[in-house]
């Protein structure tokens, strides 16, 4: 029996602006399994089960189209659409490759970006929720692309964790050995505080590649 995400089918009620907690509350739900590809998500129906307006849904269910989880249905709204082995395999070594690029032209990271480098690892490392740690992670990650100053680089790093985001979130619930995973971003933190950004590059790079090859053992089911 699937298990949902705590409070998912529960009104909305989020600090945060509520076009993100409706983005955020039909990630989980779709993350959990609850939609599963080819399942039909209509603006009316998850208006109701979320009781809000369907100004919100339709706009959080625009942008999961846009991000590639969901495409249109003629007559039944949107769908979820399946993970696909090649868009991995293509994708992955990309997103490698340009945070890795970013991370080796950073010239100094200030004392708050690695403080706030810090807490989010903090919190990361105690925290079990798949959809909380895929968020953590995205926070990670983009900080420290952004401390390179390319705002050109970060947009095309930014698009490529949404088109991967699906893929991020199944990796999130697959992932056997948390520990492992946090101490690769623990090591890359260590080069960061140290100014060794070539180093911290090169562990990223990394990290990257053995998720992907996670994501691609999983999606090729067992032997």
């Amino acid at each position: 029996m699937t298990t949902y995400p705590a409070g998912a089918n529960e009104p909305i009620a989020r600090a945060e602006p509520l076009r993100e907690a409706v983005y955020l509350r039909i990630v989980a739900l779709i993350s959990a399994g609850k939609y599963a590809p080819g399942a039909p998500l209509t603006e009316a129906g998850l208006s109701r089960t979320l009781q809000v307006s369907r100004t919100p849904v339709r706009e959080a269910l625009l942008r999961l189209q846009a991000e590639g989880v969901l495409q249109s249905a003629l007559a039944r709204g949107f769908t979820v659409r399946p993970l696909v082995r090649r868009d991995a395999a293509e994708l992955y070594p990309v997103l490698a490759s340009l945070e890795a690029l970013a991370t080796r032209t950073i010239t100094a990271l200030d004392p708050a970006t690695t403080q706030r480098l810090r807490t989010v690892l903090d919190e990361l490392e105690g925290c079990a929720d798949p959809v909380r740690r895929w968020q953590l992670d995205t926070e990670w990650h983009t900080a420290i692309a952004a401390a390179a100053g390319n705002r050109h680089l970060l947009g095309m790093l930014t698009q490529l964790r949404t088109n991967l985001s699906r893929y991020e979130l199944a990796y999130m619930r697959e992932v056997k050995h948390r520990a492992d995973v946090d101490h690769e971003h623990r090591k890359a933190l260590a080069a960061l505080a140290a100014g060794d950004f070539a180093h911290a590059a090169d562990l990223l790079e990394a990290h990257w590649h053995d998720g992907m090859r996670t994501i691609l053992d999983w999606l090729d089911g067992p032997d």
